[in-house]
């Protein structure tokens, strides 16, 4: 099964386009899938705005094990992390389990990343887990791409991560037009513990 890995970074006032160039620079460097957003609109406007979030993708745990082991023995990656790390206020990483994973569509060029953060009620999980699968099956009048994950070492073991990617703001409008006459979301909401967060971001760089 898939995994991602994101850096989540908040640079330092007037080092944004630094951190920028330099994480879709070494994201770029990577072979594997991915992409760099921007946060546009976050729960914590003045606290989580801009910030940049370089993931990867790795088709297995075994092909992350592998690259995690070249950065131990490697310098020079060490070194350009902590270079970009230094002009930031705070750095961290999340290592996430990819269920479902995205396919986008011949010719597909992402623009917006949604990330919906749900948390289910005890004993939820599995189904809250197969509904919002479900639901990002669903036709919502425009071309997208989702996947469902988990994160690993969340505060909250029953943590559900659907992310959205669109070509547009526009197609998004459309897409949460189509989403909420959707049949699936009061079940939904029954299974979760409490309303979702939800984060908007633009894509940077995406790399199929």
């Amino acid at each position: 099964m898939s995994y991602y890995f994101s850096i989540y970074r908040r640079p330092q006032q007037g080092n944004f386009i630094k951190v920028r160039d330099a994480a879709i620079a070494s994201r770029n460097q990577m072979p594997n899938r991915g992409f760099v957003t921007q946060t546009l609109s976050n729960p914590a406007a003045t606290q989580n705005s801009n910030m940049i979030v370089s993931t990867t993708i790795f088709e297995s745990a075994a092909d992350m094990d592998k690259v995690l082991d070249y950065s131990d023995t490697n310098d020079e990656i060490t070194k350009r992390i902590e270079a970009v790390d230094a002009l930031c206020q705070t750095s961290g990483s999340v290592v996430g389990h990819i269920l479902h994973r995205a396919n986008p569509p011949e010719g597909f060029a992402p623009k917006i990343c949604v990330r919906d953060m749900i948390v289910a009620g005890d004993g939820n999980l599995a189904t809250l887990i197969d509904t919002v699968a479900e639901l990002g099956q669903e036709d919502w009048g425009v071309r997208k791409a989702v996947s469902i994950s988990v994160p690993l070492g969340a505060m909250n073991s029953n943590q559900v991560r659907a992310t959205a990617f669109f070509e547009s703001m526009a197609d998004f409008e459309i897409a949460r037009g189509k989403m909420i006459q959707s049949s699936l979301i009061p079940k939904i909401i029954d299974l979760r513990a409490a309303p979702h967060t939800r984060i908007v971001s633009r894509i940077l760089s995406f790399t199929r």
